[in-house]
């Protein structure tokens, strides 16, 4: 994998082992922060394969990055498939807007195709960048902001209890692998992933608050739901105003979602809870009689790149049966576009290329993706010119590729 930017000096390719240190130097630069051992461990750095590092170099210098974790994420009907997650994208601003990221982006995504992996997927730091790299919003989230004075959980809970970080270390992944094998958008984690990613806790990760807390929930004596969480205490005003920031909550049972909530809601000197992400369809809102009381903020979260059409289609399950004809714009990568045919029965698809003549509809991979994981909207798409053909077809694809389950993608990588 390499490439060479047409009239630079600068060339783009895997790093060495020796690159490591100037290659996580370019990277915290990048994002504009000094370069923590602490808050970026190497260690964190190795869980991206050297062959899928991708590094711009003009002269000696690094000047661009870009990585792909070696993912698998759930789709619809709850196969779980291999996903590159790209990350740690970065341009140095001495050479923006000179076809660096671009560069690397080809690289990446053509690595990709070269594995057979069938996506890519990203979190944007800049949602108008990935558009032109094929990439579309497959899944939503919630931010969250709590007043627990002025709320109360309802329903059935069981009990709850506080354990070490030793002890969530033996409980929490597979409670993590119920949830994933049937919420789409949801990635794998190795024993490496939840060391350095999930039980990793330096204090220049904290930003003032507590170090993490794991808050376990039980039905019958069985583990079945777990919080992570921080706490920030404050007095400015003379009365308790503490925060409770919430890493993750997973939750395997309904029992176990009301018990955690109501745990979360109820810490004294607490009131404050913040949530970056909870899935859009979590029903917290609906066990919480005034549901106004929590505010909350839906983002844009896990971008996907369809890079195998055929392969992507046939994995997932549909909610509808039916054919298809579509045609697929691909202006980055245009030999992974094209004209297909989804054939739906008993909501398995077979997924073939066909010619150009008789289409139902055109879209580009962008709104193909952001359709993939279920959670896509195709008449508000077409409303948008996005999706185009006449209202049957767009109907149609709506129907199909609606999930049961909102995707979610539980944390930035």
């Amino acid at each position: 994998m390499a490439g060479n930017l047409v009239g630079m000096e600068i060339t783009t390719r895997p790093i060495i082992a020796d690159e490591t240190a100037s290659f996580r130097e370019a990277i915290a630069l990048g994002f504009g922060e000094d370069l923590n051992d602490e808050a970026f461990p190497p260690e964190w750095l190795e869980m991206i394969p050297l062959d899928r590092t991708v590094a711009a170099f003009d002269g000696d210098l690094i000047v661009g990055t870009l990585g792909g974790f070696p993912f698998d994420v759930t789709v619809p009907g709850g196969a779980q498939i291999p996903m590159a997650g790209t990350t740690i994208a970065t341009v140095a601003a001495t050479h923006r807007r000179q076809g660096v990221l671009t560069a690397m982006m080809r690289d990446h995504l053509e690595d990709g195709v070269s594995r057979g992996e069938p996506l890519a997927g990203l979190w944007a730091s800049e949602s108008l960048i990935y558009g032109r790299y094929g990439f579309g919003a497959a899944s939503e989230n919630e931010e969250i902001e709590i007043d627990q004075t002025r709320v109360s959980v309802e329903g059935d809970a069981g009990s709850v209890r506080m354990v070490s970080a030793e002890e969530a270390a033996q409980i929490l992944p597979s409670l993590y692998d119920i949830e994933q094998a049937r919420r789409p958008g949801m990635l794998t984690r190795t024993e490496k992933w939840w060391e350095w990613n999930l039980f990793f806790d330096p204090s220049a990760r904290r930003s003032g608050f507590s170090t993490q807390r794991y808050l376990i929930h039980e039905t019958d004596g069985q583990a079945d739901g777990y919080a992570m969480f921080r706490q920030k205490s404050d007095w400015e005003t003379g009365f308790p105003d503490g925060r409770v920031r919430v890493r993750e909550a997973i939750a395997n049972s309904s029992t176990a979602h009301t018990g955690i909530w109501r745990y979360l809601t109820s810490i004294d000197l607490f009131p404050q809870i913040v949530f970056w992400n909870l899935p859009v369809d979590d029903p917290l809102r609906w066990k919480v009689p005034d549901h106004r009381r929590i505010v909350r903020k839906r983002w844009d979260a896990l971008y996907v790149r369809i890079l195998d059409v055929t392969q992507a289609l046939e994995a997932r399950t549909y909610s509808a049966d039916g054919k298809l004809r579509f045609s697929v714009d691909d202006p980055f990568i245009p030999d992974l576009g094209g004209s297909f045919e989804l054939d739906v029965t008993d909501g398995r698809g077979s997924c073939r290329r066909v010619d150009d003549e008789d289409i139902d509809l055109t879209l580009s991979t962008g709104e193909l993706a952001s359709l993939y994981l279920g959670g896509g909207d195709a008449h508000s798409m077409s409303l948008a010119g996005l999706v185009r053909g006449d209202a049957d077809s767009v109907t149609r694809i709506d129907r199909m590729f609606r999930g049961d389950i909102a995707p979610w993608c539980e944390e930035v990588f």
